[in-house]
């Protein structure tokens, strides 16, 4: 059962053998994006219940990314609700998350901080804001984003609020013709195509790229960055604005709250942290989901410093609560999910704890924030 088509949830289009589960945008949306054809592939379908060895499974929208799913598991001991990446809240792409009540909900905990969070609304404001500044100083916003979901959400930004012609990368192009098909309107350019090329010389335009695309080699951009987890870059030619499609930490406990579960099981991300909330605001018993992990001994290596001092930024925001520890994976996990290296990481963790910002404790391998 695969839950979105973001690569790093959707590995198991790529077994050979087994029958796979998803809806049909989230294997048209991997297909594209791979180029890889999938075989042995079953439609679940929002509302329907499948018949899956001695269960039931009916599907849920997930509100984060177009043909998200949750999964709930209908067995005669009680109902499963397995909920990967959600988002609870609407947006210009979709609605939010559907609420399956449940006897034991299995979520996972990966959000972004909430100690400076801002309204959607505002966030849309100051994106179509500075690309018009940009614009106005004759250079081209380019916006640096996940091309499945964000990258979308921002081509339907600027149709609706601006005249600006929208460039997009290849691959996101090609991510953005399956939202079409299946009913979105979205108006871009392909950036590999002469319309988009005579369109960028005269630079009166917006570009969005895919994560780990170099903006710098084009000296007419501006560079912002575009995630849940968005930091300031030390370089004044770089921006970020918090905008995802995934939900926050209040919005997860009030998701878990309306399910009304007798028990959760949280995995991934800060799922310690978030077991204890739940347990100790909803008073829902919680427990993390624990996998055992070969740890292999980091080769010594010189690391970038504006690389550490922006996910040095992230962990701060990240790690807002005193008196919770932060286990030491889960914020490893944050980092690698950022596209950061372990290293880097590493040399982050290192400075914050020598400057007092966190405490280390050996005994449970994590960290927390000391009270002010």
């Amino acid at each position: 059962m695969i839950s979105h088509a973001h690569y790093d949830h959707a590995r198991g289009f790529e077994f050979p053998v087994q029958r796979k589960y998803s809806t049909k945008e989230t294997l048209e949306i991997y297909e594209v994006d791979s180029g890889h054809k999938v075989g042995n592939w079953l439609q679940a379908r929002y509302g329907r219940r499948l018949k899956i060895g001695e269960v039931e499974v009916e599907t849920h929208a997930a509100g984060h990314v177009l043909g998200s799913a949750q999964y709930e598991i209908i067995t005669p001991e009680g109902n499963v609700v397995y909920a990967s990446h959600i988002n609870f809240t609407d947006t210009l792409l979709s609605r939010a998350a559907e609420v399956a009540p449940c006897d034991l909900l299995i979520v996972e905990s990966t959000y972004p901080s909430t100690s400076r969070s801002i309204p959607r609304e505002s966030v849309v404001a100051d994106i179509v804001k500075w690309a018009l500044e940009c614009i106005k100083d004759h250079r081209i916003p380019a916006f640096v984003t996940d091309p499945i979901g964000d990258a979308q959400e921002l081509i339907r930004i600027f149709n609706l609020w601006t005249e600006i012609p929208v460039i997009v990368h290849p691959r996101i192009a090609r991510v953005s013709e399956v939202y079409e098909s299946n009913g979105i309107s979205l108006r871009y350019l392909d950036a590999s195509t002469d319309e988009a090329t005579k369109t960028i010389e005269q630079a009166r335009c917006m570009v969005i790229v895919p994560r780990r695309f170099d903006t710098t080699r084009y000296g007419n951009f501006r560079t912002a960055h575009v995630s849940g987890w968005a930091t300031k870059y030390d370089d004044d030619s770089q921006k970020a604005f918090p905008l995802t499609a995934q939900a926050d930490l209040n919005q997860l406990l009030q998701f878990v709250e309306e399910a009304r579960p007798k028990a959760v099981l949280t995995f991934y991300g800060a799922s310690g942290l978030f077991a204890q909330m739940v347990s100790k605001r909803l008073g829902i018993s919680a427990t993390q989901l624990t996998t055992e992990r070969i740890r292999r001994k980091p080769q010594a290596t010189k690391v970038d410093e504006k690389r550490v001092l922006a996910i040095q930024e992230i962990l701060i925001r990240f790690m807002e609560t005193s008196g919770f520890t932060y286990e030491k994976r889960d914020v490893m996990t944050l980092g690698l999910r950022e596209g950061f290296r372990s290293t880097e990481i590493e040399e982050a963790l290192l400075r914050l704890t020598k400057i007092g910002k966190l405490k280390y404790s050996q005994i449970v391998d994590g960290y927390t924030v000391p009270s002010a």
